[in-house]
């Protein structure tokens, strides 16, 4: 049997237009001037089987041979294999075309969330404090300035803070609270994985009437400490880095993308639970410390308000993009807050 394809030798890029013989159990090729390369037909190694491409044959010797008939079998392979025949099959295709997503949906929405919550019980404080003091080091060095309000306005505010504890019963070597100035993130509040949290002037300010708002957003924050939610979502990255790498291999391209435009969808998703949480937290905690639950809602329609004066007018922004909100909305959150009842 003859099979015309081309060769390539070992350790050269150069193809040769070849016609190969396949006869008593040997490859015989012959190519450039005076060449020649053959081994057993048992001694080849194959390429795997893939409708549409040739299968390429590797001599012990190094050089590769590949038919330029894309359907051709070499002696001793079946044909086709099982795997060539489902890929041939239409509908082992149309199932893999509606299944894939179904997959990689619960994989990184169901799966990877579930195995964020269980991780964090086995991630070590000295990671947690690590991760927390790295955090901060670069939001204080890009966002952050010192505080420019009055030293009684800031002491009023720390104690709120040291009443909470207190009264919550945390320990104040893993909480801390800090004030800054923020052009960047204006009205605003965060808490980092080792316990501290961090209060804006310009949300002090908006709330300097109302002191027991400004508790009941100490309380939220303490709430993401306690809830654990940036380990969980630097647990929810690291297992959907995995998870979009076993399912697309060594594709490095559409994974990079995949993973870049995965982990802000999730992680946007996977953070609006996370709020809920840190809300019920904080409604749990008023009601323990026999505070209103109007303090919060007071506190988020205040937000709302700063909110709304700084958007255009006409601003609005269509419904699919609640989907991408990193937070539930504000009216969402009030309303359930002035509608929380204790149990």
């Amino acid at each position: 049997m003859r099979v015309s394809g081309l060769l390539y030798p070992f350790s050269n890029s150069t193809a040769f237009k070849v016609e190969a013989l396949l006869e008593n159990g040997q490859l015989h090729i012959h190519y450039g001037e005076n060449r020649a390369a053959k081994c057993a037909l048992d001694a080849l190694t194959l390429s795997t089987s893939i409708p549409g491409v040739p299968v390429q044959a590797t001599l012990p010797s190094g050089e590769r041979f590949v038919p330029n008939d894309p359907n051709f079998v070499w002696p001793g392979r079946a044909s086709p294999t099982s795997i060539a025949s489902l890929e041939r099959h239409t509908m082992v295709i149309l199932s893999a075309l509606i299944l894939t997503p179904l997959l990689i949906y619960a994989l990184l929405f169901k799966v990877v969330p579930a195995s964020a919550v269980w991780l964090v019980e086995y991630v070590p404080e000295s990671v947690v404090d690590t991760m927390g003091q790295q955090s901060m080091y670069v939001i204080e060095e890009s966002f952050l300035s010192p505080s420019e309000l009055p030293l009684g306005t800031q002491q009023q505010v720390h104690t709120l803070w040291k009443d909470a504890l207190k009264a919550l019963d945390l320990s104040d070597d893993q909480y801390q609270l800090s004030i800054y100035d923020s052009e960047h993130f204006g009205a605003n509040a965060f808490a980092l994985p080792h316990g501290q949290i961090v209060l804006t002037d310009d949300l002090i300010e908006a709330l300097k009437d109302n002191p027991s708002a400004i508790r009941a957003v100490l309380l939220h924050e303490i709430g993401h400490v306690e809830r654990k939610h940036s380990i969980r979502l630097a647990a929810q990255a690291f297992a959907g880095t995995i998870a979009m790498s076993f399912i697309f291999g060594d594709m490095e391209g559409i994974v990079e993308l995949l993973i870049g435009s995965g982990n802000v969808v999730m992680g946007a998703q996977f953070s609006q639970e996370m709020e809920w949480e840190a809300d019920q937290f904080a409604l749990d905690r008023l009601a323990h410390l026999g505070h209103s639950n109007d303090d919060f809602a007071q506190a988020l329609q205040r937000l709302q308000s700063l909110t709304h004066d700084n958007e255009a007018p006409s601003q609005t922004a269509p419904k699919w993009l609640e989907y991408l909100s990193t937070h539930p909305s504000l009216e969402e959150r009030i309303k359930h807050a002035q509608s929380y009842q204790t149990d």
